[in-house]
């Protein structure tokens, strides 16, 4: 069954204002932002529990905080603009593609990138649920912490517990940073140049 949005007349004009498979603007501006951000959480995240490296931590909150917002940003704009059934399609059809390109992924055949329902989309929205979880769990242990922070939180067992969950999220996170800069570095020597036009800052990419 086809989810609701991808059959409704304003989602379909809306579809059509973007070149096929080409992510706009606005994404591509969001993937900047969330890309140097993350990368900088994950690989601060090795360092700040050695004490001469605790200078890390108000960093880490700081770019923390700014990650976060660039993913609340992007799920409101994914929703305005209707690329959630892209992202997650999870529905027969969907899962179908994603099905057929996971088998041809096995037989040597990469599943095609951009704003499409495949494989690559798939992972891309495992990967937003992934973040979300991270920086939401982040955002709690933020407002936990007490404005000094060599004072322990008043609720040490709940602080434990999202700290636990932040540090899944981040293995997850980390799982999908190298998959997808992988993926994308295969994609590249293909010369289907991904990386071009996902960083690409130019409006359209058809110019």
């Amino acid at each position: 069954m086809a989810c609701p949005l991808e059959t409704h007349p304003h989602y379909q004009k809306r579809r059509s204002a973007l070149p096929s498979k080409e992510w706009g603007i606005y994404v591509r501006l969001l993937h900047w932002v969330i890309v140097l951000t993350v990368t900088f959480q994950l690989f601060s995240s090795l360092f700040m529990a050695d004490t001469s490296t605790q200078y890390l931590f108000p960093y880490h909150e700081i770019i923390g905080l700014l990650a976060s917002l660039a993913v609340l940003v992007f799920w409101v704009y994914a929703f305005a603009v209707y690329d959630l059934p892209i992202l997650f399609p999870w529905n027969r059809k969907g899962l179908r593609i994603v099905g057929s390109e996971t088998m041809n992924l096995f037989r040597g055949r990469l599943p095609e990138a951009g704003r499409r329902v495949g494989l690559s989309s798939f992972i891309h929205g495992l990967g937003l649920l992934a973040l979300t979880g991270n920086a939401l769990t982040g955002v709690i242990l933020f407002n936990m912490l007490p404005a000094v922070h060599n004072v322990p939180p008043s609720d040490p067992i709940a602080f434990t517990h999202y700290s636990i969950d932040h540090k899944f999220f981040g293995d997850l996170l980390w799982v999908y940073w190298f998959g997808h800069i992988i993926f994308a570095l295969l994609h590249q020597f293909l010369d289907n140049n991904v990386l071009g036009k996902i960083f690409s800052l130019r409006r359209r990419l058809d110019r």
